[in-house]
């Protein structure tokens, strides 16, 4: 909140300086005040206006997507179109228009043909021009500071995660020795125990020795998740039902690695305890060519507690932003019996 107010700030002391300096510039060339106010309130106003369309859409909607050449054309288009819209009202303010050319040239050849084509027409296209390239000028300088700084900002939470990691870090072959021995203790009659427990021994070697880079393939992502859900399962009593769909069908595509389990965590986290309904979860995957999507659905309690995401989406969100920027979309819908979140990525 505290940005935004400082950023238009930024702009209202621009809007008084450009102002001011505008008018007095205006006073030099015209005798009525009155009319120098005028003329600089309109030339101030649609050249800010063809600022804010710049910086606002064209930059994000077109730069920032490396569309340059439909940003050159929609960016030529507007200052053609608003240094235009200058050049009809300053002839209208002096109560003239451009089919009263040839007569007011007839009339004062020289001093208008001068006013005409140096003053109004080129100055109108020339005040756009710079005002709103200067101003996307510093608007892009400043976007390109705050995004190396939040790289930078990542990459040092990325280091000191790797840090704490190295410092809390099990012996793995102690850890997987200790499962074995686990395992080989548990009655052989209780197959389900020991399938649980080889379960998650297959969840911490996919942790430990699989995810080793940015990327994995989609199968074996999921295939963890499918490990996760069942364990979750077990947790569960006869009055929670759990559907998944689509786990088994996605192949030949790569993804961050964990990038998806808080959406799952969410699932399992905000599930209803309801003792008499039915408790459901639902989970979907699909892909359409190298569009992956992922849908959850699950029923929540009345409770404003159990309503509420935790930090696991928000870190997700900020994830998807820096590893897919552009290429995704993540909607949370709480209404009020189910949580529902979507999340759509545009994979390699």
């Amino acid at each position: 909140m505290q940005f935004i107010v400082r950023h238009r700030l930024y702009y209202y002391i621009f809007t008084a300086i450009f102002f001011v300096l505008w008018f007095l510039f205006k006073v030099g060339g015209m005798i009525d005040i009155k009319q120098s106010l005028l003329s600089a309130a309109i030339d101030v106003a649609i050249s800010l206006a063809t600022l804010l369309i710049t910086v606002k859409v064209l930059l994000p909607k077109l730069v920032y997507r490396h569309k340059y050449g439909l940003f050159t054309a929609f960016y030529l288009l507007l200052l053609v179109a608003c240094g235009t819209v200058v050049i009809l009202s300053q002839l209208w303010l002096q109560g003239s228009s451009i089919l009263e050319y040839r007569s007011n040239v007839a009339r004062s050849p020289t001093h208008y043909f001068y006013w005409f084509w140096a003053d109004l027409i080129f100055g109108s296209y020339f005040l756009v021009f710079f005002i709103s390239a200067a101003g996307a000028a510093i608007k892009f300088a400043f976007d390109r500071v705050l995004a190396i700084n939040a790289v930078e900002k990542l990459q040092n939470e990325k280091t000191n995660a790797e840090l704490d990691l190295l410092k809390n870090q099990v012996n793995p072959h102690f850890l997987f020795n200790a499962l074995n021995t686990i395992f080989y203790k548990i009655d052989r009659n209780n197959q389900p125990a020991r399938e649980t427990l080889e379960r998650f021994s297959k969840m911490l070697r996919y942790q430990l020795y699989e995810c080793t880079g940015d990327f994995i393939a989609i199968e074996k992502e999921l295939n963890f998740l499918t490990s996760y859900i069942e364990l979750q399962k077990e947790r569960l009593n006869e009055n929670y039902r759990v559907t998944c769909k689509g786990f088994d069908d996605i192949k030949g595509l790569v993804i961050s690695p964990f990038l998806l389990m808080p959406v799952i965590e969410n699932c399992f986290k905000h599930v209803s305890r309801d003792a008499l309904e039915e408790n459901t979860i639902f989970i979907e995957c699909t892909a359409k060519e190298n569009i992956f999507t992922m849908q959850t659905r699950n029923t929540i309690d009345a409770l404003p507690a159990a309503q509420s995401g935790g930090i696991g989406l928000l870190n997700m969100q900020k994830r998807l932003q820096l590893v897919y920027p552009g290429r995704h979309t993540f909607e949370v819908n709480k209404g009020g019996e189910s949580y529902t979140v979507l999340v759509k990525i545009v994979l390699a």
